[in-house]
């Protein structure tokens, strides 16, 4: 069985060059005598996620199924030298052995999501290789703190464990989950999942793209110098400090939702906006939420009622007044990336 009474917790604290968008989901394999592995290769072809290894569930990102501790993951029981395979399509930002999450492989996928496979027995890939959904990336094992042969799989998007109820019943205490096997959740911004790529990912240094251009454009537009040549090098984390430094947040380097908001409102005059307004401000406002929000509201620059809604969820969610009414206060939010 696999250790309970400490929450593990195995983020690491650099990421590699050359890093796709990410997000993560927690699972832990452990060895049980009933195991059913199948290969999975018809399902790997529908749906944004598969399970990675098969086994009996011991845990969950609500908690160990028979301590209740905290854990951010699914503990599947499993043999060693099981295979392991990749969830979904992606880049590895992570093939190293590291003391708590023993031999560790984390891939990067698209839309912000991220998958973690510890305690491995062995690796089977490097980091900067990129990965198809279903392809074998190391096996099961009880590397790391851990008292018996498993797989932490873990899922998150923009570094927040995922622990929705619909992901959740897929991988049910006591249940055995198959190798190959669609999870049935939505995943929005994987292929085949729920919704359009996301277009404000989380980025940091080391990352290039299409993305890491848009940002730079952004950072050139607050008056920051940098070269749009779509990699996030030394320059473009020095612009990306000083801005959210002049805006008042934490200047970590990292552009996640907050830092992408107040990039994207930076232009705006912060002009009084309301239902029915219209026009380059709205479009402003708009992008703002869906940077922020991870909303997917149609950059129109019409004010109507999916806006609106989307604007009382910001206000709601900041402690401000939610009239649905874009003011000072509102748009001093944005800008400063609340």
């Amino acid at each position: 069985m696999m250790r309970q009474p400490e929450r593990e917790n195995f983020r690491s604290t650099r990421r590699v060059a050359a890093r796709a968008v990410s997000g993560l989901v927690t699972v832990t394999v452990l060895a049980t005598g009933s195991v059913a592995l199948t290969s999975g290769t018809a399902a790997a072809e529908q749906g944004a996620m598969i399970v990675p290894a098969g086994g009996t569930i011991t845990g969950s990102p609500n908690g160990y199924c028979r301590s209740g501790n905290p854990h951010d993951g699914f503990d599947i029981a499993g043999p060693t030298g099981a295979s392991v395979k990749a969830a979904a399509d992606g880049t590895v930002r992570q093939s190293d052995h590291a003391a708590s999450p023993g031999n560790r492989v984390v891939i990067d996928h698209a839309g912000g999501w991220e998958t973690r496979y510890l305690h491995l027995n062995s690796r089977a890939v490097s980091t900067g290789q990129k990965v198809k959904k279903g392809q074998v990336i190391g096996t099961i094992g009880s590397t790391g703190h851990s008292t018996g042969p498993h797989l932490h799989f873990q899922v998150e998007r923009n570094d927040v464990v995922i622990r929705d109820a619909s992901l959740l019943d897929d991988f049910r205490c006591g249940s055995t989950v198959s190798q190959g096997r669609t999870i049935a959740y939505a995943f929005p911004g994987l292929p085949g999942g729920g919704g359009a790529v996301d277009a404000y990912p989380k980025l940091r240094e080391g990352d290039r793209g299409d993305a890491v251009k848009n940002l730079q454009t952004h950072l050139a537009a607050a008056g920051h110098s940098v070269e749009k040549d779509g990699v996030f090098g030394a320059k473009t984390l020095q612009a990306v400090k000083a801005f959210q430094k002049k805006i008042g947040t934490a200047a970590d380097g990292v552009v996640g939702p907050k830092t992408w908001g107040a990039l994207v409102t930076a232009p705006a005059k912060g002009t009084k906006l309301r239902e029915g307004s219209s026009g380059t401000e709205v479009k402003y406002l708009q992008r703002g939420l869906n940077a922020t929000l991870g909303r997917s509201l149609a950059v129109d620059g019409k004010l109507g009622s999916a806006s609106k809604a989307a604007v009382v969820a910001y206000q709601k969610s900041r402690g401000l007044a939610a009239d649905g009414v874009v003011g000072p206060s509102t748009w001093s939010a944005l800008k400063s990336g609340r």
